[in-house]
């Protein structure tokens, strides 16, 4: 009886260990359908423009803010999301640079901008952005928001209007969202709980000296690969990828409380800069019936929804944005 025992489970051990075995493979074969070199990065385009001008602009707390821009013309602003950094823009800076002044900076706390004392809130952030504006002395500019650069968008249209207006002329809010991540009563709770997680999992990572990781490269593929639509081109993957990894564990700390609670959507009415919303339908980070509701809620707003398209839209559908943001700021001119 008892060698009978051992021999079903050492078989339920071995079947155990070869579909295990066999799933580790498979997902080894997709993961690697994803990823790109150095090499087929440039090739795609998606390295940024020699002729770049680099700015470091000094906060008043202290922080350090990188900027990048090339062009000349009517000046669009790029404003990236958590985790992303000018890098992502890299089509946009070929594409339109041609005709438009194309400015990008690195949030706080992402790619070659770190914090100063005021911290990484949603506030600080706007006003990182007013003062980038002013210093680089911008005017007449479309300003494109994506994803949490969208809500730090907002809240600068929102709480710094009239600065704002010194130096804007329109808004694109692009696969981003106006409310909670979590809605209705156990998103607080759930909120406060990661937001916990989160720092503990900061001060550990800064004991250690790492940056922000996802505890292994398949992993971070995998969490990436979910930001696209149905069919992603491995350089984009890639390229988004290798960006989060850049961002320091405490900005993702401190970014994450506001990210889960972020709500202005009574507020919405208030802004009054002519403003087009952006997304795609396969958005599953911020899901395209948020924007309609943005949309609805800003007097005059206009829709664009890109079938088929993710969350990161300037690398799924470069062609389509940079069409949609060369008619808008001609629109704004006229």
């Amino acid at each position: 009886m008892n060698a009978r025992k051992n021999v079903i489970r050492a078989a339920a051990a071995l079947a155990l260990g070869t579909g295990l075995g066999t799933a580790y493979a498979l997902q080894r074969t997709f993961v690697r359908r994803w990823q790109a070199s150095a090499d087929e990065l440039t090739n795609a385009g998606l390295s940024m423009p020699a002729n770049l001008l680099h700015h470091f602009v000094i906060t008043d707390d202290g922080g350090r803010i990188h900027v990048v821009e090339a062009g000349r013309g009517p000046a669009i602003v790029l404003v990236h999301g958590v985790t992303l950094s000018v890098g992502v823009w890299a089509r946009q800076f070929r594409d339109l640079s041609g005709t438009h002044r194309v400015v990008a900076l690195d949030l706080r706390g992402h790619g070659q901008s770190i914090g100063g004392s005021g911290g990484y809130s949603f506030e600080r952030l706007a006003d990182d952005l007013v003062t980038v504006l002013e210093r680089l002395e911008v005017t007449g500019a479309v300003v494109v928001g994506h994803s949490m650069g969208g809500m730090v968008v907002q809240l600068a249209a929102l709480r710094r209007r009239e600065a704002l207006h010194r130096h804007v002329a329109g808004l694109v809010l692009l696969a981003t969202d106006a409310g909670p991540a979590i809605p209705g009563p156990v998103g607080r709770p759930v909120g406060v709980a990661t937001t916990r997680v989160a720092w503990g999992a900061a001060r550990f990572a800064e004991r250690r000296g790492k940056g922000l990781s996802f505890g292994s490269d398949d992993l971070a593929t995998w969490a990436t690969r979910a930001c696209f639509g149905a069919h992603p081109r491995a350089t984009d993957v890639e390229l988004a990828r290798s960006i989060s990894t850049t961002v320091t564990p405490r900005a993702m700390a401190e970014l994450l409380g506001p990210l889960l609670d972020f709500d202005v959507r009574a507020e919405l009415s208030e802004i009054d800069f002519p403003t087009l919303v952006v997304v795609g339908t396969r958005d599953v980070i911020t899901p395209a019936r948020r924007s309609r509701d943005v949309a609805a809620r800003i007097l005059g707003a206009r829709l664009e929804v890109l079938p088929g398209c993710g969350h990161l839209v300037m690398l799924e559908r470069p062609t389509a944005l940079d069409a949609l943001l060369e008619g808008f700021s001609a629109e704004l001119s006229a």
